[in-house]
């Protein structure tokens, strides 16, 4: 399954202990919403990924 994570903000602990156990089963791929500002790139990859988490 691909999981794509947009960040808003700096995750916590929780965060990074739930990214770190789904990377073991699933593709994840993360995006900082605040450094990157190539919304089509954030399209593509929304349209790509099977489950979107925003934090």
């Amino acid at each position: 399954m691909n999981i794509l994570y947009i960040m808003r903000n700096n995750p916590d602990d929780t965060v990074n202990k739930m990214i770190e156990v789904q990377k073991q089963s699933n593709d994840v791929s993360i995006i900082d919403i605040n450094t990157n500002k190539n919304y089509d790139e954030i399209v593509d990859a929304i349209a790509g990924s099977d489950k979107v988490i925003t934090w």
